[in-house]
């Protein structure tokens, strides 16, 4: 602590330059972050409690809702895993290699380059409105194509069947979030000098048994850090699910997230999705702890 206010003291301006920012960024993310967590053990319901009981202190009555009585919330908790888990392994698996192409010399490298990044530079708010349109029974490209193709006869309802909601909205966020894995993985490949690739040939490792033995290994820490924001970016997706089936049908895309967000605005018991969004920042903030530990490893 000493250190800390010694280095106050020897660099006053530049800590009230930044002062400003510093409130700011208080006031925007600190203040409610803890005003939620208040909430959550406070009596919020805005429909079924009476004008008296509005912030009442409830302890854990709003968590015990959610683990004794809420089935949905249940749901949207083994979503939010299926959900985390095929974009994890479809982003990573799909993001590393097309950063191993973009390391790699072509002709048409910065062709590829380019049409790769497309789904990143896309607003997430365009990108899922297009998509839910490409998904469209009637006239979406999807269901034109394989008509065309003779794979199916109708049109298939692809965000309004329990069955193929949940996969339609998945294509979406991995097609949308693998370019920033490639983004990760390939600043870790550019880091590998180029003589360990050139040794490791001259002893006789084929390409797999260099990716694998030499070129993996070395960005250990890149693919961490991507897996870890890959996870994190996941569970904080709102806006695909929300603008493509809004959680539906009967709840089979529905995630902690979107679930926080019925329970606030729709039925307007703000304690409990308080309750919720307090899971879910003890989720997020356990990945950012173990991210830090990685970035501070990475520097040792």
């Amino acid at each position: 602590m000493n250190g800390i206010f010694s280095d106050i003291r020897k660099n006053k301006i530049g800590y009230l330059l930044i002062a400003p920012a510093i409130i700011c960024m208080l006031m925007m993310s600190v203040y409610p972050l803890i005003s939620g967590i208040v909430m959550s053990f406070q009596n919020n319901n805005m429909i079924q409690a009476s004008s008296g009981n509005i912030g009442k202190f409830i302890g854990f009555r709003n968590y015990g809702k959610l683990f004794k009585n809420d089935e949905m919330f249940f749901k949207s908790l083994i979503n939010t895993g299926v959900w985390v888990f095929f974009n994890f392994i479809f982003q990573m698996f799909l993001g590393t290699t097309a950063a191993l192409l973009l390391n790699s010399k072509f002709k048409l490298r910065p062709v590829y380059r380019t049409f790769v990044l497309i789904p990143w530079i896309v607003p997430s708010v365009v990108a899922a409105l297009n998509w839910r349109w490409m998904y469209d029974s009637k006239n979406g490209i999807i269901n034109i194509l394989l008509q065309r193709m003779g794979f199916i006869d109708e049109g298939i309802t692809w965000l309004g069947e329990i069955s193929t909601a949940m996969p339609a909205v998945i294509v979406e966020s991995i097609w949308k979030g693998t370019p920033f894995v490639m983004l990760l993985i390939l600043a870790g490949l550019q880091t590998i000098p180029k003589d360990m690739d050139e040794a490791a040939y001259i002893d006789g490792a084929g390409r797999f048994r260099t990716l694998i033995s030499v070129t993996l290994p070395y960005i250990k820490e890149s693919i961490l850090i991507a897996g870890i924001l890959t996870i994190i970016h996941t569970i904080n997706n709102f806006n695909a699910i929300w603008l493509m089936t809004a959680g539906g049908p009967l709840g089979s895309t529905e995630i902690l997230f979107t679930y926080a967000y019925r329970k606030a605005f729709m039925q307007y018991d703000f304690g409990v999705s308080a309750s919720i969004s307090t899971i879910i920042f003890s989720i997020v903030a356990v990945l950012t702890f173990f991210y830090i530990r990685i970035m501070k490893w990475g520097k040792e």
